[in-house]
């Protein structure tokens, strides 16, 4: 049969499996996450950035050389006649700037970046914190998808129990043929539904291990959670509001860039400030003429040097209200930026309390489908005793099973409904 062969491919997977753990697959994912490892590139670009602002105070150093030959006729510069000559000269210098004062740029430069570096870094913490919950949602889909199969092979069993009374009482001519094929189908029945378990728990596997960027789902397995349930929901959507400001890696980003919007505003500014700069340099040549006897390389070394040293105002009168402009598209991103964190902060608020009572209904599900489901097996149990007392039709039995495995179906569903709103919510509790 196809779905004893799916069965027994899982089962030889469970016997050779590496079992996960929910932090395991988290620390994983951290590691090996593509997205992960592209915001760790974006930090390392913005710490190259931060190093260049902080490297403009330092003075800059360049050094040129040039060799020129000329040919032909020429004025002499001994007696302005013009002659057939061959020339040649080379040159060489070397100069200096250090800025002494910039107007502030680079000083609010350097914290923009630095405030840019904190914010990409927390950027790629809003990154893994959300990872974190993807991953807890796909682990618990295995954990439900592997008690939705255990249901199915429960409703299997208890159907083939009642094949087996059911010829009994053919025997014995208290059942018709007819009830024999109505529970051979609904074994055929349960025999897809276990196929269709199965094939939703492979799914959820390979859900699950795509995301941890494992090559293949084979071999993979998860450790069963503990049964105990806590519906205790200590604090209030506004407590955990409070506490979430201070500790959400998405707002702390968010503020920073607000932060760092204020320096990009005060570098913008910095153009209406003057310039000074100190400067310095060396330069020197060596130059022949042909048909004339020139000094040594070593005299028109020493006597045709030059060296410099100055200061360099530069003072801004009237740019065509590029600096002013400049300034007026920093403060509007900065407001920009003002927005966007205020949205940010009521997206979290909107969060926190669909969290909160999305918890709250599914603590309340989840009792009362296990209420619901200790009925419906207390009913079936009665049902059994009638159908074998002969009180019963097989379609009261096969409607009173169904309905109590329904009712399985759904508490297992609310159990881990529960327990996913759960997690989300102590995820924002964390501090």
């Amino acid at each position: 049969m196809g779905w004893s062969i799916l069965l027994l491919s899982l089962q030889l997977q469970a016997q050779q499996a590496k079992i996960w753990s929910l932090q395991e697959c988290i620390d994983y994912a951290n590691e090996h996450n593509l997205e992960i490892q592209m915001r760790q590139i974006n930090i390392n670009k913005q710490e190259v950035a931060l190093n260049t602002a902080q490297n403009r105070r330092l003075p800059n150093l360049s050094a040129g050389a040039s060799q020129s030959f000329s040919f032909g006729r020429s004025a002499s510069a001994y007696d302005n006649t013009y002659q057939d000559r061959n020339s040649s000269s080379t040159q060489w210098s070397a100069s200096s700037s250090l800025p002494l004062f910039t107007g502030f740029m680079i000083t609010n430069e350097i914290a923009a970046n630095r405030l840019d570096l904190q914010a990409v870094a927390a950027e790629l913490e809003k990154v893994k914190q959300d990872m974190e919950i993807n991953i807890t949602s796909m682990y618990l889909q295995i954990l439900y998808s592997k008690e939705i199969l255990g249901i199915t092979k429960i409703q299997i069993e208890l159907s083939r129990e009642q094949l087996d009374r059911t010829k009994k009482l053919f025997e014995s001519g208290y059942a018709s043929e007819a009830q024999i094929y109505e529970v051979e189908a609904q074994i055929a029945n349960d025999e897809l539904s276990i196929v269709q378990a199965a094939s939703d728990l492979q799914m959820a596997i390979l859900s699950l291990t795509q995301a941890l960027e494992l090559t293949t789902p084979e071999g993979f397995d998860v450790v069963e959670p503990d049964d105990a349930l806590d519906f205790i929901l200590v604090r209030q959507p506004n407590a955990i509001y409070a506490s979430a400001l201070t500790t959400r890696a998405a707002i702390r980003a968010e503020e920073l860039r607000l932060q760092s919007n204020e320096k990009y505003i005060k570098m913008a500014q910095s153009a209406f400030y003057p310039t000074l700069t100190f400067g310095a340099g060396y330069g020197n040549n060596y130059y022949t003429m042909s048909g004339f006897d020139s000094p040594s390389f070593s005299n028109q070394l020493k006597n045709n040097r030059n060296e410099y040293f100055g200061l360099n105002l530069q003072i801004p009168i009237f740019n065509r209200y590029a600096t002013r402009n400049n300034v007026k598209t920093a403060q509007m991103n900065m407001q920009l930026q003002e927005l966007q964190l205020e949205n940010s902060k009521k997206i979290l608020y909107k969060e926190i309390q669909q969290a909160y009572y999305n918890a709250l209904t599914s603590s309340e599900k989840y009792k009362s489908s296990e209420a619901a489901y200790a009925s419906a097996e207390k009913s079936f149990g009665y049902m059994k005793e009638k159908l074998d007392n002969g009180r019963a039709t097989m379609y009261e039995y096969n409607d009173s099973k169904t309905g109590m495995t329904r009712a399985l179906s759904n508490r297992t569903q609310a159990k881990y409904d529960f327990i996913l709103r759960k997690k989300i919510l102590e995820f924002y509790e964390r501090q």
